[in-house]
């Protein structure tokens, strides 16, 4: 479990990385929607769906195995 847990977090690096180039275009006023390529908006959409899935199979396990939270949540199995 401590893996899935990592994945999870792990794959917010390459998201961040998407997101900072891209929220640059939008601050700089150039039109976004036309100079963002696709493929940014398909990885995005895949990591974000990836992430989701991780944490309601982390909390559903967590729920069915009666695991507490404790101080550290991050590594807490």
């Amino acid at each position: 479990m401590e893996d899935i847990i990592k994945f999870r977090i792990f794959l917010s690096f390459p998201l961040l990385g998407l997101l900072i180039p891209d929220l640059g275009l939008y601050l700089t006023g150039s039109s976004a929607s036309i100079s963002m390529p696709i493929t940014h908006l398909i990885i995005v959409t895949t990591l974000l769906i990836c992430i989701a899935v991780l944490t309601v199979g982390i909390s559903v396990y967590k729920k069915k195995h009666g695991i507490e939270k404790s101080a550290t949540p991050v590594f807490d199995l």
